[in-house]
């Protein structure tokens, strides 16, 4: 009986609830002392414990956990589209800018050729020539701009050298020049005068007008 003594108090002084051991109040087990051994027993098996709520004082709670992770994430997934609209919108914006920058600088240039051009032709540039040098004083080039204006020198410089030949007159045989005079144009028949007014206008027009044409 004294086993059974020892067995009946392991059972009341041992019960475990949650990995904490708990002492069972046998008071409220209604006749418990007056109980044989076997009867204690039975009484501490069928016995309902009262398991305290947990506390959880310095603990966060699993289900407070999750919720609290959950919307962490979706706030995280919100600002992270979010950002991505942001840099599409700048991407939009830089890109239009750049835009707007390069159709200003195309009709800058297009201005700058365009007034180079004028003034080029306004000094005697052949056209081709002048759109070549225009083009290339707007765009700095430095070198196309010396040979152009070599070019054009050199073309000028030929048709000064080719207008002195022609007013020039040519020798005759004897020394003298075959420069016509207003005597000499008289002299000449109906015919040849006519002739020569109409290959030599100019010339024709001056001597009759004396010089004051």
């Amino acid at each position: 009986m004294i086993r059974e003594d020892v067995k009946t108090q392991n059972v009341r002084e041992d019960v475990k609830t949650q990995g904490e051991t708990m002492k069972i109040d046998v008071t409220k087990i209604e006749g418990y002392e007056e109980m044989s051994p076997e009867d204690k027993l039975k009484a501490l098996e069928s016995f309902d414990i009262e398991v305290p709520e947990p506390d959880y004082t310095g603990y966060v709670r699993k289900d407070i956990y999750d919720k609290t992770a959950s919307e962490l994430s979706e706030k995280k997934k919100e600002l992270r589209e979010k950002m991505t609209e942001d840099e599409a919108a700048k991407q939009a914006e830089q890109e239009e800018r750049e835009t707007l920058q390069a159709n200003y600088d195309a009709l800058l240039h297009k201005v700058t050729v365009s007034e180079n051009k004028a003034k080029l032709l306004g000094i005697g540039y052949e056209e081709s020539l002048a759109s070549k040098a225009a083009e290339a004083m707007a765009k700095g080039d430095l070198d196309s701009v010396m040979k152009y204006q070599k070019q054009h020198l050199d073309a000028f410089e030929k048709k000064i050298r080719g207008e002195v030949l022609k007013g020039t007159p040519k020798p005759t045989g004897d020394g003298e020049s075959k420069s016509m005079t207003l005597e000499k144009l008289r002299s000449m028949a109906p015919g040849e005068r006519l002739r020569y007014s109409q290959e030599n206008p100019d010339e024709y027009k001056h001597l009759y007008s004396g010089g004051n044409d």
